[in-house]
C-alpha cells in the first residue's frame, strides 16, 4: 500500500460490513486509506458502547469519542447527532453509510475525491 492519506473508524460486528449504531457499537474497524483509494486494515479496537437505550451521558460520550481520536472518518449504520457533533468537534466527519466495509470505504473516497475535484475547480476559476 501506498502511504496512507486517512484513517477510518468502520463501526462493525465482523470487520466485514458497516452494521453497528455508533453509540452501540462493542468495536471498530481502524483502517488506513491510501490515495488509490486502497485500504489496508489496521487494527480491530473495542470500546465499550456509550448508547444508554436513547440517551447520553456527556462524559461517557466523549469517552467514546476519545476511542476513535487518531481517525478522520467515523462510518457507521447509524449516528446521533450528540455523537455526530461531538466527532465533529474534534475534527472527524462522520457519515451513515451501512453496507459492506469495501463498499463504505469506496464510497467515502470517491466522495472525497470529488470535493477535491470541486475545490480545484473553483480555484482555477
Amino acid at each position: 500500500m501506498d502511504k496512507a492519506v486517512y484513517r477510518v473508524a468502520l463501526a462493525s460486528t465482523d470487520n466485514r460490513f458497516v452494521d453497528q449504531h455508533f453509540g452501540r457499537a462493542e468495536s471498530f474497524l481502524i483502517v488506513d486509506v491510501d490515495e488509490n483509494g486502497d485500504y489496508e486494515e489496521i487494527e480491530q479496537r473495542f470500546v465499550n458502547p456509550v448508547c444508554m437505550g436513547g440517551h447520553h451521558d456527556a462524559a461517557e460520550l466523549k469517552r467514546g469519542v476519545d476511542g476513535v481520536s487518531d481517525c478522520n472518518f467515523v462510518l457507521a449504520a447509524r449516528i446521533g447527532d450528540g455523537a455526530r457533533g461531538e466527532l465533529e468537534e474534534r475534527g472527524i466527519a462522520a457519515f451513515e453509510m451501512p453496507g459492506p466495509v469495501s463498499e463504505a470505504i469506496r464510497k467515502l473516497d470517491g466522495y472525497l475525491k470529488l470535493l477535491q475535484e470541486m475545490n480545484n475547480n473553483i480555484k482555477g476559476q
